[in-house]
């Protein structure tokens, strides 16, 4: 029966070998889109861990700075290291934008950090690869090895050119995005930056506003001018926790006092598995099913297709058996 079903297999080895590719292929995209769906949730997962934090402060009645815009007062991180439990407060920004080197455009999620020590400051890359962490206020970044940076390279973010000073690893975004680390000030001068034709215009509005350009009060104009050219807002602030306090109870004293939203780890990765990526992942989901409905269908006909081919060989070696040999020979 074994040598029938390779001559078999031999006459029609065509059939054979693409029905196998045909089955590879459709297992293997069901894989893929699994896999897919699991480094979305990793990449979500990784991006709260190495921010280092234990509870994020935002914006209130808003989901974070990871699914929508958020934005504070860059003195709010001063109250919250007078609240309980507290050991560390950070101010953070993030904006996904396009970074240029030369020539190109790489898309990545530009991070502020606050200055202070590394280990004891949210927010900062946990480690690096090559080169050395931030240590100036304004001009230098670190960048994850995802974006295709080099010690050294200029880069260019809104007008101004930064140095890479570091390189870091699996430092990405829930989008996959890698991350660039510069100073909380560039950052925010980077995120809230008009070019000059709109500062132009702004000054000209508020020169023609004559609460702000009253005669005898010398020094109004120049001062609302300036507090228009300034930005003193952050997207969340990273806490971490003394030793022997909960999460939640920290949590619940800030929003009950400060009046702002306050999300833990298990809170923040619901929101980025639950909302951030659940549109994807009921996409992914339904190809899955397709698929999973159609190897069904593929593996059902392959056994259909088996069980006819050994039921047409035992009856055709039932048949040769009955015959005489003599008159085979014959």
């Amino acid at each position: 029966m074994i040598s029938l079903a390779g001559r078999d297999i031999l006459h029609a080895w065509g059939k054979f070998v693409f029905t196998g590719v045909g089955l590879g292929l459709l297992i293997g995209v069901t894989l893929v889109m699994a896999g897919v769906y699991r480094g979305m949730v990793d990449d979500g997962k990784s991006l709260l861990d190495n921010s280092g934090a234990e509870i994020w402060v935002v914006q209130k009645d808003t989901l974070g700075p990871y699914a929508e815009p958020s934005s504070l007062n860059d003195d709010v991180y001063r109250a919250i290291l007078a609240m309980p439990g507290v050991a560390q407060a950070a101010n953070v920004t993030y904006l996904t934008m396009q970074v240029r080197k030369g020539q190109s455009d790489v898309r990545t999620m530009v991070v502020g950090i606050a200055p202070g020590k590394l280990g004891a400051t949210p927010g900062w890359p946990p480690y690096l690869v090559a080169g050395r962490q931030l240590t100036r206020g304004h001009y230098e970044a670190v960048a994850d090895i995802a974006a295709g940076f080099q010690l050294g390279d200029r880069i260019v973010i809104r007008r101004n050119q930064y140095t890479v000073v570091g390189l870091t690893r699996r430092m990405v975004s829930s989008s996959g995005d890698p991350m660039i680390f510069i100073a909380l000030k560039d950052a925010q001068e980077a995120q809230f930056l008009k070019d000059n034709d709109a500062i132009w215009q702004s000054r000209r509005r508020t020169e023609a506003n004559p609460a702000f350009n009253r005669p005898g009060v010398p020094g109004l104009l120049d001062a609302v001018i300036a507090s228009q050219s300034t930005n003193a807002f952050v997207n969340a602030v990273l806490v971490t926790l003394k030793p022997g306090y909960a999460p939640h109870d920290v949590a619940e004293s800030i929003r009950r006092w400060k009046r702002l939203t306050v999300y833990t780890r298990a809170q923040m990765e619901g929101i980025l598995i639950g909302k951030l990526i659940a549109t994807s992942a009921k996409q992914i989901a339904m190809f899955l099913v397709i698929l999973a409905i159609v190897p069904m269908d593929s593996v059902a006909g392959f056994f259909a297709v088996l069980l006819i081919c050994v039921l047409a060989s035992l009856v055709a070696i039932r048949m040769a058996l009955k015959v005489d040999p003599a008159e085979a020979i014959g």
